[in-house]
């Protein structure tokens, strides 16, 4: 005997459940599948930078921090010693090969460099991360004299070399709210806004503070 069970007589949970089991079971193969793509894809672009031949990094056009044009004679009047301390270091940095690598990761670097260049990219990266730092630690400097001119024409140069530190910009926007020059922020506002890196949502609601501070 035959028993015929229509789809009505089958309990609402029963139902439910079995679609749940397979809608995860769906997921979870869908995501292996991706995750087993992602690591081909990994490998793949690592075996090409791994044969990427290395390029003449004599050619490159480097970024050249003008010390010269930073207000830096204000210190030889007003004498400050961790000031001192960063122009010296600042100064050093000048003198070698810079690059705005932010974001880059190893395999990028050997893509784009070559892999034998692998090792001096990631200096020049470090001395690049090492010079964003100090500008903004020097703008501070300024700042803590009420010298926001000064320290605005540093952190511009910073921003215009692409730092990715966060304080570059609210720093930025604070000086030009001293200066009372709110338009600068909200160009600022749009400046970041076009940019990509981590702290970008917090930077933006800062600036926007600021700008409703002054309005």
């Amino acid at each position: 005997m035959i028993l015929l069970i229509s789809i009505s007589q089958i309990p609402i949970i029963t139902i439910l459940l079995v679609s749940f089991i397979l809608f995860v079971a769906f997921r979870i193969r869908h995501l292996s599948a991706k995750e087993a793509q992602q690591k081909d894809d990994y490998w793949e672009r690592e075996r090409r930078a791994d044969l990427t031949p290395a390029r003449d990094l004599s050619a490159i056009d480097y970024i050249t921090i003008p010390m010269e044009k930073f207000p830096l004679s204000f210190f030889d009047e007003n004498p400050d010693e961790e000031a001192d301390v960063i122009i010296d270091e600042l100064t050093e940095l000048s003198k070698t090969r810079l690059l705005n690598l932010n974001g880059m990761s190893n395999t990028d670097l050997k893509l784009e460099y070559g892999r034998r260049n692998l090792d001096e990219m990631q200096e020049i990266a470090d001395r690049f991360s090492r010079v964003e730092v100090l500008l903004c630690d020097l703008a501070k400097c300024f700042m803590e004299k009420e010298k926001y001119a000064e320290a605005a024409q540093i952190l511009e140069y910073g921003v215009s070399i692409g730092s990715d530190v966060s304080s570059d910009y609210t720093l930025l926007g604070e000086c030009y709210k001293q200066l009372g020059e709110p338009e600068k922020i909200d160009e600022l506002c749009r400046q970041v806004e076009s940019m990509s890196f981590l702290m970008k949502g917090t930077v933006l609601r800062d600036l926007s503070q600021l700008s409703t501070h002054n309005s």
